[in-house]
């Protein structure tokens, strides 16, 4: 599992968005500061 921590909520959610589609195991963890 990888964690990407971001400055905001919005951008927390449009960044994982596109993570789910590129990594389709769904490695990716997008959380806000």
């Amino acid at each position: 599992m990888k964690l990407v921590i971001v400055e905001s909520p919005a951008k927390a959610k449009t960044i994982e968005k596109y993570l789910k589609e590129i990594d389709s195991k769904g490695d990716f963890v997008v959380r806000a500061s």
